[in-house]
């Protein structure tokens, strides 16, 4: 696959129990590493900088990398332990003010991980709170009362929005707070599935989260979402790798096949886990694996490549396709046509931001760009 050192190093890295034949590889990588800048610049742009410095330190292996290094290492895993501390305390708070309207979420993501999975010391690098309410109006219900709590909305693109916020997308408007983005789910997957949770309590909370084998599929199908629109990091297949080694899920049973067959994910979990198997020797029967193509396994694999190289530089290759799932998700055909007048004709100040424009007037001038987002919604058709 011509990976650089500083690429295979960073994968063996991505894990967080190591065999000797791992830290033989990291070693051997240590020694032909040439740029580490670049090392650091993919570390910290896949999220997992303080995985990297707190493997290397575990395996006594800091001393062999330049000082420098060390140090950026050091500094970069104290702040995530710092951000995570802090986010840990905006959420007791945040669950203090749903309790005053009776409703428990489920966290997801970084708040549920970082303490059932990754032990709680500041590995699971985090951005912002996720949390999942299951009852569409209680989710509404809970935003509303965050907003009248202090909780700052994100602007909506149209005002025609109000009325239809929980019939499309994956969750409200963000929420702000102390320099913290609040996103309040109501849908995990596009089709309605029985969420089971478990209770994790630690000492200063007492979250729930989604069961492991649901939360894998989430994850996998949040991963493939950001894939989709041209993104990606190592982080979010670490969540994977750590589920699947520190959890019960059996991927040979049928039991998580049936269940991602039944949610339309799974071809999803297919490539996910070929994958973990190719790149960090998750064990995945062969009979599993040869239910993709070899097509598709290239395909994979050099999508992987790229992002890995590149997380985030990656273009967007069918934004139509999103588009028309969107709106095929919304319920009645007149929430349909709210949503696309409010795509197509935002607010003014909405457009301002968007075309980085000073004056309103300037602003309106882009209006019938916005006529373009129509052929969003025609399905190309290939003719050989």
């Amino acid at each position: 696959m011509n990976l650089k050192s500083e690429e295979v190093l960073l994968l063996e890295l991505c894990r967080l129990s190591f065999k000797d034949v791992n830290k033989k590889n990291i070693e051997d990588r240590l020694r032909n590493i040439s740029d580490w800048d670049y090392f650091l610049w993919l570390s910290n742009e896949h999220g997992i900088i303080a995985i990297a410095f707190f493997n290397l330190e575990k395996l006594g292996l800091l001393d062999t990398i330049p000082q420098n290094v060390q140090i950026t290492l050091k500094e970069l895993y104290l702040k995530s332990l710092a951000r995570n501390t802090f986010l840990t305390k905006k959420f007791i708070e945040l669950q203090k003010y749903l309790d005053q309207v009776n409703i428990k979420p489920l966290v997801l993501k970084g708040m549920a991980l970082e303490p059932s999975i990754y032990g709680n010391i500041g590995l699971r690098q985090m951005n912002d709170i996720d949390i999942y309410i299951d009852d569409k109006n209680k989710c509404f219900k809970a935003w509303k009362h965050l907003v009248d709590s202090g909780y700052v909305p994100k602007p909506l693109k149209s005002p025609l929005y109000k009325n239809i916020l929980t019939d499309f997308g994956k969750h409200l408007p963000d929420l702000y707070k102390d320099g913290i983005s609040i996103d309040l789910h109501h849908t995990l997957f596009e089709k309605e599935h029985n969420i089971k949770t478990l209770n994790i309590s630690p000492d200063t909370l007492e979250p729930n989260i989604p069961a492991f084998d649901i939360h894998f599929l989430f994850l996998a199908k949040h991963l493939d979402d950001h894939e989709q629109r041209g993104e990606s990091q190592l982080r979010l297949y670490i969540d994977l790798l750590q589920i699947l080694n520190k959890t019960f899920i059996n991927i040979t049973s049928g039991q998580i096949f049936d269940l991602a067959q039944n949610l339309g994910l799974k071809k999803i979990l297919l490539e996910k886990l070929f994958l973990l198997n190719l790149f960090w020797g998750i064990p995945v029967e062969k009979n599993i694996i040869r239910q993709l193509s070899e097509k598709q396994k290239v395909k994979v694999t050099n999508i992987f490549i790229a992002f890995l190289r590149n997380p985030k530089g990656s273009k967007v290759k069918n934004k139509g396709a999103g588009y028309r799932k969107t709106i095929r998700n919304i319920p009645t055909m007149r929430k349909k046509l709210i949503f696309l007048i409010g795509d197509i004709f935002p607010s003014v100040s909405f457009m301002q931001s968007r075309y980085n424009t000073k004056t309103r007037i300037g602003a309106c001038i882009y209006y019938p760009l916005r006529l373009g987002k129509l052929l969003l919604l025609i399905k190309p058709v290939y003719i050989l």
